[in-house]
């Protein structure tokens, strides 16, 4: 039988005693606290928790032999959130958008010019590295960051996070193959310090605003690059005679290592049930010292739980046995919203089409089924979130972080739904209906269903034949797998606060997508929604030719935009926002601009009270 709430976190009554005794029992590391956050994700790789590339890999087959396969295809609105719970970049944004240090110690900004020789100038930025640790106790390096650098700068390695770092020596060569990444203009002369070229004298303060994205932590090597081995140890080899690169390191509590002040203690294989997160007792200590286990990071563990409905949630979070809450119901989100803390995101849902679908590819048909759709309805079922109305979410700056982007352009595209103007596109186009299919996920908190039920209604007024397949989280993989879908829901996300940074990976120049260098293609490719147009990529060249925070490169981007939602390669339904609340005994909560919370220094009023026994279940 279902454990019932209560005794699922049951208070550890028999513990309060300590609450009122002087120094601390050896035995007693802190706070537990017990947290319902969002939906799972199942691979902590940044590359992938992260990015809207379209990707699958094959991770063996379950219990039943159905096959499972970690998706490489949703960039999760949410995984931000858990994520930075586990990883540090070296600056971030704190919540009023302002850079602040984070694995940095210090930093210089060197330009060395010579008149005579420019080709001989030098614009560097020299970072220092303060003292921290990863969870198995090694020690943060500057090869860790230069690491994830090249990754995303691997010709190879689909990431449409790339354009953000072109501004470095050499990056966008090294993306498009032509040049070897160890001509990349980063370097580390020791363990902590990291070296930093650039083309061209640039503004500082905005590269360090992109050194703050959530894609850019430090990630090892040794981990991510480690092969299969067999229960001797022995390397696995493949079929191409090489051994066989592992890919358990982002989704195995044992193999996952950590540079943020929390690592996953308890990861369930099962889907649905409860995670443990751990102090990193590494983060930030002084080996050389005997320090507080609590100096740098208060709770010891925080206990996220998926085995509730968003009913039970409510209920546990009242009696006092839940003490944060990051997803609600529609209904309950209105109810208690006068308690929540909401903040607009970097993400927008939308829609995305099959690139090898030659329906989806028609820009006619794209356009049509976006003006029929209604998102204020749609957005009824995505809690907390806003009608989209354009691609770039109201998060992202215009000129800096006075003034969002969004308000200072206004709308692109109406979120009200035109069903005479869509008909009047299809006949332009002499699109006559069609077959659609549209693959939904049951198993997250948005219900997919229902807005594919609307989306049915309105693209049937357009002549189309419109068929909802629902499936649960292997199946929809497998679904995804073999192409049989025409339209699918995903969380489309930007990956910093600029906007050329969101509408440039349309461009296949600026895409970032794979290429095919096992057969030495080095041709450009689209992104993963096959979007190409060359009167688009002469717009992105132009914006390109423009400093980021001026008006000229903003004005070409909003241009860009706007050519976008014509050709409408995908459809923004609702803008995501953020939003949690949190139990008066929690303190010490502070948000991040991008919305992951710093939880250091969270405390837990008479915590001891709180502490959990040993689970009793029904008989």
């Amino acid at each position: 039988m279902k454990k019932l709430i209560a005794l699922l976190l049951c208070l550890a009554t028999v513990l309060t005693v300590l609450a009122s005794c002087g120094p601390r029992d050896e035995n007693d590391k802190g706070a537990i606290v017990n947290m319902y956050l969002f939906n799972e994700i199942r691979n902590f790789d940044p590359l992938y928790a992260y990015t809207n590339e379209a990707s699958l890999e094959y991770d063996g087959n379950d219990n039943n032999g159905n096959p499972i396969f970690l998706s490489k295809l949703n960039a999760n609105a949410e995984a931000v959130e858990l994520l930075g719970l586990l990883y540090e970049g070296l600056f971030r944004l704190n919540s009023d958008g302002k850079v602040e240090k984070a694995l940095c110690k210090s930093y210089e900004y060197i330009k060395k010019e010579n008149a005579s020789k420019p080709e001989n100038n030098t614009y560097m930025l020299r970072i220092t590295l303060r003292e921290t640790r990863w969870s198995d106790n090694t020690k943060v390096s500057a090869n860790d960051f230069i690491f994830t650098v090249k990754r995303i700068l691997d010709p190879g390695i689909s990431c449409d996070a790339a354009v953000m770092l072109y501004d470095i020596k050499n990056a966008k060569l090294v993306k498009s193959g032509d040049i070897s990444r160890d001509r990349l203009g980063i370097s580390s002369p020791d363990t902590q310090t990291i070296e930093i070229e650039f083309e061209k004298d640039i503004n500082i303060d905005r590269f360090l605003e992109v050194l703050a994205s959530p894609m850019l932590v430090p990630l090892r090597e040794n981990k991510v690059d480690s092969h299969l081995t067999d229960d001797k140890g022995e390397l696995i080899y493949g079929a191409d005679g090489m051994p066989a690169n592992s890919t358990d390191w982002a989704t195995k509590a044992t193999s996952l290592v950590c540079s943020g002040p929390f690592f996953i203690r308890k990861l369930d294989d099962s889907l649905g049930q409860e995670w443990a997160l751990e102090r990193n007792k590494y983060y930030s200590a002084n080996p050389d010292l005997d320090e507080r286990v609590d100096k740098y990071v208060t709770p010891y563990k925080i206990i996220i739980h998926y085995d509730f409905s968003l009913d039970e949630v409510l209920e546990a979070y009242n009696n006092g046995t839940l003490f944060y809450v990051g997803t609600l119901t529609a209904e309950a989100f209105e109810t208690y919203k006068s308690q929540l803390t909401i903040n607009d995101t970097f993400s927008v849902g939308s829609y995305m089409f099959n690139p090898d679908s030659e329906l989806m590819q028609n820009p006619a048909v794209r356009r049509a089924l976006s003006l029929a759709l209604d998102r204020n309805e749609m957005a009824q079922y995505v809690t907390g979130s806003v009608p989209a109305t354009g691609l770039i979410p109201p998060k992202v700056y215009d000129l800096d972080k006075k003034t969002s982007y969004r308000s200072k352009y206004g709308d692109v595209i109406s979120a009200e739904a035109n069903i005479d103007e869509a008909k009047s596109v299809l006949k332009a186009a002499g699109v006559n209906g069609g077959e659609i299919t549209i693959l939904v996920r049951n198993f997250t908190a948005n219900n997919e269903s229902e807005m594919a039920l609307l989306a049915k209604t309105q693209w049937e007024k357009l002549g189309f034949t419109v068929n909802i397949d629902a499936r649960g989280r292997n199946m929809y993989q497998s679904k995804y797998n073999e192409g049989a879908y025409d339209v699918l829901y995903t969380d489309w996300q930007a990956y910093s606060v600029r906007a050329f940074n969101m509408v440039a990976p349309f461009s296949i120049y600026y895409s970032g997508a794979a290429l095919d260098t096992e057969h030495h293609n080095y041709d450009p490719k689209p992104n993963c929604t096959g979007y190409s147009n060359p009167d688009y990529d002469a717009i992105i060249e132009e914006a390109a030719a423009f400093e980021e925070g001026t008006r000229e490169r903003n004005d070409k981007v909003f241009e860009a935009e706007k050519k976008l939602m014509e050709d409408m390669p995908i459809i923004p339904l609702v803008f995501y926002r953020d939003y949690y609340m949190s139990s008066s005994v929690l303190s010490g909560i502070k948000n991040t601009y991008y919305n992951f919370k710093i939880l250091t220094k969270m405390s837990q009023k008479n915590y001891h009270d709180y502490l959990p026994v040993e689970e009793t279940k029904d008989e």
